[in-house]
């Protein structure tokens, strides 16, 4: 039943997939609201975690969805510093979907799992928080963390040159029973990794 009543209400507007269809601005911010009313949960993260609730991007495809909120902080010059230490970059909250690793979805005890309030209900969601960190050969790669200080995945980040109106923004492809997800980074750099159906 707590199933249903999500698809039929924070679902239907906080989705992502096939279609690649963007939230409207003032729909993603009533949706960064309801993640971002429990503070500590917001920031009690693997990793310190400030993000900017006045910046989402949500996409949605049916009752799949994905809400990516930037950090305050996120500047070009704050990824130039970027290596040993992880520089934290956003967050990204998935609505029954949850990130892949050896082809199939990060089992849920090694999630990040959020609860939401909304209409006096409790829901349940995945809140991954997004790192970089440069690499032994001085490369850039995206880190995704779950529940543990150990990322539950690495994807390279490659150059990027284009205008985005958020510091963070993603697109989606669908892939039969998963999707490849790319998360852009102030329009000069991108990551991809892979996201499929979750129990949640």
């Amino acid at each position: 039943m707590k199933h249903t009543i999500i698809a039929l209400t924070l679902l239907t507007t906080l989705q992502l997939g096939l279609a690649q269809e963007r939230v409207s601005r003032e729909e993603a911010l009533k949706y960064a609201a309801i993640v971002g009313a429990d503070l500590k949960q917001l920031q009690e993260t693997p990793i310190p975690s400030s993000v900017d609730l006045k910046q989402p991007v949500a996409m949605k495809d049916g009752e799949f969805g994905g809400l990516l909120l930037p950090e305050t902080t996120l500047t070009p010059e704050t990824l130039a510093k970027a290596g040993d230490k992880i520089i934290p970059v956003g967050q990204l909250w998935l609505l029954r979907l949850a990130p892949m690793t050896d082809g199939a979805a990060v089992a849920k005890d090694k999630l990040r799992l959020a609860t939401i309030q909304r209409g006096g209900e409790t829901y349940t969601l995945p809140q991954c928080v997004l790192g970089v960190q440069r690499t032994s050969s001085c490369g850039l790669e995206l880190l995704v963390f779950g529940k543990d200080k150990a990322p539950l995945l690495k994807a390279a980040l490659k150059p990027l040159d284009v205008k985005q109106a958020a510091p963070l923004d993603i697109d989606a492809d669908r892939e039969s029973d998963c999707a490849e997800i790319t998360v852009k980074i102030l329009g000069k750099y991108q990551a991809k990794f892979k996201v499929t159906q979750s129990e949640l």
